[in-house]
């Protein structure tokens, strides 16, 4: 009998897990993706809670050790560059916490190895059309093949294409904005912070710099935007980096500095969520940021997007039922994402505060308060909002 078909577009860590769990439920992929090969770079992310725990049921948790970055304290600072305090991260992500914290894409890399003989991947190529004809989508490939599928996946990002094709005129009713952008970015450089992370803050604006695994920098900014950015090029990045960290202590702008003159590949966007009634429209489903960007303030983007794909993986294994199995997917998931899109909104005006006073008050309290009290917090924050399902 022959294996049910996926086309999975979309070759990040949400399109390959899937690929990865549906295997394990007998099906067969392919996975799409527009770029030409894997995503080189990408910011540090941490895999805790139940995205941890799919990654030790998938066993890459020995390579994925090999690979993660170590951190000894997160150095926070004002905006004259004065300390404020200190967080050790084995305090918080070894509080009762597995965690480890990994590079984007040497994460996508591990699944892609990991990938079964079930599954190919189809570089610079999308999807240009696909309807639904009984039992199965036809979808329509930008290269000329048609593909008879039993399932449709959409995992290709925020700014999903599959999203849009089925939502159309009403995809931005479901957009919220979170009033923030990003930029992240790794460079080539002797490290100068050790194994620390060295957070800048500003009203409305933080600036963190650390050192990675392979002596290299990474540097992340997040700020307050009112207004939509031009990002089309990476000359139009760099001008509006230098032009938010104009007035950032020395370290930070000269990180930007020479990030540009490396030619770093800056990785920019707005932080903000995805708020859909469902992810699932007949055979076509949405993993992931397509379906429900939690934004870099959850921690836990990449995480449940493991999580997901484990969930749909196993609700197709339980039942031949394609639309069953979405339903029952949806339904398992949807608490958590929705606990994580609500710490997401309150994260941002905790981290980055947009007025004066609140800046202030916020960094006040940062220096007054016991030591276990800011770790405490963090820990129980993560416990609170990443519950087993």
């Amino acid at each position: 009998m022959a294996k049910p078909v996926a086309l999975i577009v979309g070759a990040g860590i949400a399109g390959l897990a899937a690929a990865w769990w549906l295997d394990k439920a007998g099906w067969q992929s392919i996975v799409v993706d527009r770029a030409e090969a894997f995503r080189v770079g990408g910011y540090t992310m941490t895999i805790s809670g139940l995205g941890h725990e799919t990654v030790k049921h998938m066993s890459l948790l020995d390579e994925l050790q090999s690979v993660a970055q170590h951190f000894d304290c997160n150095i926070i600072n004002d905006c004259n560059g004065r300390e404020l305090c200190r967080v050790k991260y084995v305090d918080v992500h070894g509080g009762g916490l597995d965690a480890l914290a990994v590079r984007r894409d040497e994460l996508a890399r591990l699944l892609a190895k990991s990938l079964p003989d079930s599954c190919s991947i189809r570089f610079q190529e999308t999807v240009s059309e696909f309807t639904e004809e009984g039992d199965k989508v036809r979808v329509v490939l930008a290269g000329g093949d048609v593909i008879e599928a039993d399932l449709l996946i959409g995992a290709d990002g925020f700014r999903s294409q599959i999203r849009r094709s089925l939502w159309k005129d009403s995809e931005g009713e479901f957009l919220e904005p979170l009033g923030y952008y990003y930029a992240a970015y790794n460079f080539s450089q002797q490290a100068e912070t050790q194994n620390d992370c060295h957070s800048f803050n500003r009203p409305g604006q933080l600036d963190m710099l650390f050192a990675l695994r392979d002596k290299g920098m990474t540097g992340m900014h997040i700020w307050r935007e009112d207004q939509t950015l031009s990002t089309e090029s990476s000359r139009d990045k760099f001008d509006i980096l230098r032009k938010i960290t104009s007035q950032s202590v020395q370290q930070v702008r000269d990180a930007v500095d020479q990030a540009d003159k490396a030619g770093a590949l800056v990785n920019m966007d707005s932080l903000t969520l995805v708020t859909l009634p469902r992810w699932s429209k007949g055979r076509v489903v949405l993993l992931g940021d397509a379906a429900h960007c939690l934004t870099l303030l959850s921690g836990q983007g990449a995480g449940m997007a493991l999580v997901s794909a484990e969930i749909l993986g196993k609700e197709l294994q339980k039942t031949p039922d394609v639309l069953e199995a979405l339903r029952n997917h949806e339904a398992k998931l949807r608490p958590s994402i929705e606990r994580l899109q609500a710490r997401s909104r309150r994260m941002a005006a905790w981290f980055i505060p947009k007025s004066t006073i609140a800046y202030y008050f916020r960094n006040l309290l940062l220096k007054i308060l016991p030591y276990s009290w800011i770790v405490n917090f963090h820990v129980s924050t993560i416990k609170s909002e990443i519950e087993l399902l």
